[in-house]
């Protein structure tokens, strides 16, 4: 038998919402990720924003349920290496100092009142208290239609985002 008989053939690779990279973590080891964005700092370097999914415990009715969990991290460009038959034509691309047009808040509450999960903004508010990323048109339109999403009751974003087409 030779080697390449022995190999295994490749895995598929996963259901996606987008393209996937394959990312070489610190310790050698690979991993698939969904490429969000990509960024150009200012110091000229890329990164890429990156989402995987990692299950997480929820209870429901006293039962105990893994659901998967979006973690979103960022990477080097030198550290993301393209996969045959992925589609990076989209990705949105920012560069450091642009304002984007929308951004998303994921809120932290620490009392017992606990509102949306993402609230939209535009990408000039200055309301924003917590962790916001800058997001697309398409982007900030899908996440209102969340039901456990809102638009800023400073800037309202949602009165362009329902009206422009």
């Amino acid at each position: 038998m030779s080697s390449e008989e022995d190999q295994e053939p490749p895995a598929p690779l996963p259901p996606a919402d987008g393209p996937l990279v394959d990312v070489i973590l610190p310790d050698g080891q690979h991993l698939y990720a969904v490429v969000k964005a990509r960024r150009k700092e200012p110091d000229g370097t890329w990164w890429y924003d990156l989402q995987i999914h990692l299950p997480s415990q929820v209870s429901d009715r006293g039962r105990l349920l893994a659901v998967p969990a979006a973690i979103d991290f960022r990477a080097p460009a030198d550290a993301c290496a393209p996969i045959d038959g992925q589609h990076y034509d989209r990705i949105p691309t920012r560069r450091a100092g642009a304002t984007p047009p929308w951004k998303i808040e994921e809120p932290v509450y620490f009392t017992g009142h606990i509102g949306p999960a993402r609230i939209v903004h535009r990408g000039d508010c200055r309301a924003i208290r917590d962790l916001a990323r800058p997001a697309t048109t398409e982007q900030a339109r899908a996440v209102l239609e969340r039901d456990n999403a809102g638009p800023c009751e400073v800037c309202r974003p949602d009165l362009p985002l329902s009206t422009a087409a």
